[in-house]
């Protein structure tokens, strides 16, 4: 039986097991997800040679650990060494391998949206490069940032903004939310700094089917949770950890579907 694992802080509620295990029945695996909640970045060398002894086959990884685990690794792909952090780690041939699956996810979920010219995103956590670098290498528009902490975000081509002062004009914009939940926030104020239309908003918290964020825009732009970003980044892991294709026998739809009865429709 293969085992994979999760690791992050205070991510019990995450919807990843529920992913992985529809997945490992619909395709017959014999394999098994958890859940790793540790506290300090500390405990990574410690998930790290639990890899290399076979304990764990492969990981996910999120919020707040996604560039801890670089210097422990064998070997990063240079996508997630350009996007600066890992979500994704397996073993191979002895050696252990990090890559990033966030900008796959995100490129799916956007599939739906209709067109926009340019991109505001809200914060400056470890997924943001991971955003900025599909943006930049798939869509080439202006891509503006509001956080409190900029630093490190040096990238050309980005637009920076300091979350308590700033005031811009964006024409026809999607607008993405990466603060978590848990954070307090003044919509209408953050919302109303910016000048121009939003033709679609996605807020990347995907707990709530709709968010305090979402509910902001009701019918004036096309809306939707991190659900889809979960799901695809989830089915690009397979196919790393598996090195297969195996994503393709998966119908995102039904497993959607699925997961919205099982948590949003209760």
């Amino acid at each position: 039986m293969k085992r994979f694992a999760l690791i992050g802080r205070d991510i019990k509620g995450s919807f990843s097991p529920a992913i992985h295990s529809y997945c490992f029945e619909a395709m017959g695996l014999d394999a098994g997800y958890g859940i790793i909640d540790i506290e300090s970045k500390s405990r990574v060398s410690d998930i790290v040679a639990q890899l290399k002894e076979g304990e764990l086959d492969a990981i996910n990884v999120t919020a707040p650990y996604k560039k801890d685990f670089i210097p422990h690794l064998d070997q990063v792909n240079s996508r997630a060494e350009s996007i600066g952090s890992v979500n994704c780690i397996h073993g191979c041939d002895g050696e252990i391998i990090g890559n990033n699956t966030d900008w796959f996810g995100f490129g799916k979920a956007l599939d739906s949206f209709p067109d926009f010219e340019s991109v505001v995103i809200i914060g400056s956590g470890a997924v943001t490069p991971a955003l900025t670098y599909y943006i930049n290498t798939r869509l080439s528009c202006p891509i503006h940032i509001i956080a409190r902490n900029l630093d490190g975000l040096g990238e050309s081509g980005l637009y920076l903004h300091d979350i308590n002062d700033f005031n811009f004009k964006a024409e026809n914009y999607l607008i993405i939310n990466t603060v978590p939940h848990q954070s307090k926030m003044d919509w209408g104020n953050t919302i109303n700094s910016i000048e121009g239309d939003a033709v679609c908003a996605m807020d990347l918290n995907y707990h709530l089917k709709a968010t305090e964020f979402l509910n902001y825009f009701n019918s004036s732009a096309d809306t939707k949770n991190g659900l889809d970003m979960l799901i695809y980044q989830a089915l690009m892991s397979l196919d790393i950890w598996y090195d297969k294709k195996l994503s393709l026998s998966i119908n995102a739809d039904d497993l959607k579907k699925d997961l919205m009865f099982r948590y949003y429709d209760k």
